[in-house]
């Protein structure tokens, strides 16, 4: 099993990578790292990359009176989302569980 210390310390290099420029041959020799682990790394980032889904959100500008001001719009595929500002982090989890399954 990784520890997430492992994972994030590979991720790092792999970021440090993507800014240097350089080759993963010369990245590699520069930082004492194995070739064969670090492009094992590279790809595992990339399938993250890959995996990840976003989602557009809108926040409505503050000059918008009434209720529409307090609140904020998701658009998740076919669906708009809206919710109050102060909305639960675990209840909008669960709506996006929800949708997940039907997309």
């Amino acid at each position: 099993m990784i520890t997430a210390e492992k994972r994030s310390r590979w991720l790092r290099h792999v970021e440090r990578w993507k800014e240097s420029g350089l080759s993963v041959n010369k990245y590699c020799i520069e930082n004492g790292i194995n070739k064969n682990s670090f492009r094992y790394w590279i790809e595992r980032d990339k399938k993250n990359l890959k995996s990840e889904k976003f989602i557009k959100l809108t926040i409505p500008k503050p000059s918008i009176s009434g209720k529409e001001a307090h609140t904020i719009i998701l658009k998740y595929g076919e669906y708009e989302i809206k919710l109050p500002l102060a909305f639960e982090e675990s209840e909008l989890n669960r709506i996006l569980n929800l949708l997940e399954g039907r997309i």
